[in-house]
């Protein structure tokens, strides 16, 4: 029993390995989370609240820029609707994404596992409506975490929840 264990949580810990092109080096996926530099994503989120963020020194062999750095965000879904052009769905999260730049390819959920197909979803708010997707498991729903990576370091009080949306409030 203990080696079926053993090896049904490999092959999730496996599953979903994180793209490179995305993530940095110091971020690893392990079962249904993503640690960076050691620290669980969904302990962080909720310990602290969402949505959070977590600076980390990407890898860039570069001699003009030897040392840089982005941050991984970690959000709540509130919300899914329709998209507005009637076309497949919108996600809302907790944290307000025009004061970051998030690295699309790089959303994954994050604190469970879902076997559902994947689906495109238009991720909101985001400075233009449509600009930013993410395929993600067609059963997300509000309280799902999911984390992502932005270009730059990006302070926690440029990405909370602010209230110029309106389109909340539909």
């Amino acid at each position: 029993m203990s080696l079926m264990h053993t090896l049904t949580h490999y092959a999730r810990a496996r599953r979903h390995p994180l793209d490179r092109r995305f993530w940095p080096w110091a971020a690893r996926a392990v079962a249904d989370d993503v640690l960076v530099v050691g620290e669980s994503m969904v302990e962080m989120a909720r310990s602290v609240g969402t949505p959070c963020t977590r600076v980390i020194e990407t890898y860039d062999r570069s001699e003009v820029e030897p040392r840089r750095f982005c941050a991984v965000i970690v959000a709540a879904v509130e919300l899914v609707v329709p998209a507005a052009d009637g076309v497949g769905a919108d996600i809302w999260l907790d944290a307000e994404l025009d004061g970051c730049e998030p690295v699309t390819g790089s959303v994954r959920l994050l604190g469970r596992h879902s076997s559902d197909a994947p689906r495109d979803f238009g991720v909101r708010p985001s400075p233009r409506a449509g600009e930013l997707h993410a395929v993600l498991p067609i059963d997300i729903r509000p309280g799902d975490l999911l984390a992502f990576v932005v270009e730059r370091p990006v302070a926690l009080h440029d990405i909370r929840r602010r209230s110029r949306h309106w389109e909340r409030l539909l």
